[in-house]
């Protein structure tokens, strides 16, 4: 089994009732019985029992979502060396950050944005691999409860959606409605405009109808007072859009130093993932 190095225990998750040690060890014996699926830590087990509400027939099918469409998107979840020249790109041109502190209901909440707004430097598929890279990152610790998504679309104009590769487009839904180890709970899309509609012509054929749902589209002159009293708290929200947290360059930086330092972490999933590969075989 490969080691992947996780911040927290199992044993913490059953302590504090988020999951059963029953729900555990049956999810062990399952795997036993699935020979192409690698070994797994109980530590996942626990954050896929976390992401499915401790239904076991739908952990079981997240796990196996999971391995497949990693298996199958190798442009988004191979070779994820922060090093690499497209992954560096990524981080001159947007901004993607992992807020640190988490909502009363322990939701994690990540926000991307563009800061250099040619729609040359925009390649999808590795702002989709770097995002990914930082879902990962956010399970490290004590898995959250569910995540929120916030994605501010100032400055994406018509000729960023010719950027859209339709093969990456439909890998990253796949992953993101059938094997994301967390319950994705709302996506807010802030500035939103005539430009996001048209986004949405492509996107949505690869939607679900849960997924659409949570949408949430925000005007560029949105009521802040509203909507940090309904969706997103002041304290959690970055100080150049109107919060009270760091800047959002802080805080991608402080993100981009997170996925540096766990690059060992990332390698092992990754290494899982090639297990899974050649048990298929």
């Amino acid at each position: 089994m490969i080691n992947i190095p996780f911040n927290f225990k199992t044993e913490d998750l059953i302590k504090s009732g988020r999951t059963t040690k029953y729900n555990v060890e049956g999810l062990k014996e399952w795997l036993k019985q699935m020979p192409a699926l690698p070994e797994m830590q109980d530590e996942q087990l626990g954050i896929y029992l976390i992401a499915c509400n401790n239904d076991i027939e739908a952990t079981k099918n997240c796990i196996i979502a999971y391995f497949k469409h990693r298996a199958l998107g190798p442009e988004l979840f191979s070779d994820r060396s922060i090093t690499r020249e497209d992954l560096k790109l990524v981080h001159k041109v947007s901004q993607m950050a992992i807020i640190p502190k988490r909502t009363k209901d322990n939701y994690m909440i990540v926000l991307g944005q563009l800061k250099d707004t040619s729609y040359s430097n925009f390649y999808v598929d590795a702002q989709a691999k770097y995002l990914y890279m930082l879902l990962d990152c956010l399970l490290y610790n004590d898995p959250p409860n569910g995540l929120i998504v916030i994605i501010n679309i100032k400055g994406v104009g018509l000729m960023h959606l010719t950027r859209l590769k339709v093969s990456i487009v439909k890998k990253f839904f796949q992953y993101l409605q059938e094997a994301l180890p967390t319950k994705l709970k709302e996506i807010h899309v802030l500035n939103t405009s005539y430009v996001f509609d048209k986004a949405m012509l492509i996107m949505k054929p690869f939607m679900s109808k849960e997924l659409f749902d949570i949408i949430i589209k925000h005007p560029p002159n949105m009521d802040l007072d509203h909507f940090f009293e309904n969706y997103i708290s002041a304290d959690l929200f970055p100080a150049d859009l109107g919060g009270k947290m760091s800047s959002m360059e802080e805080l991608n930086e402080k993100s981009l130093e997170l996925c540096q330092n766990l690059q060992q972490y990332l390698a092992t999933l990754e290494q899982q993932v090639d297990m899974y590969k050649e048990n298929r075989i």
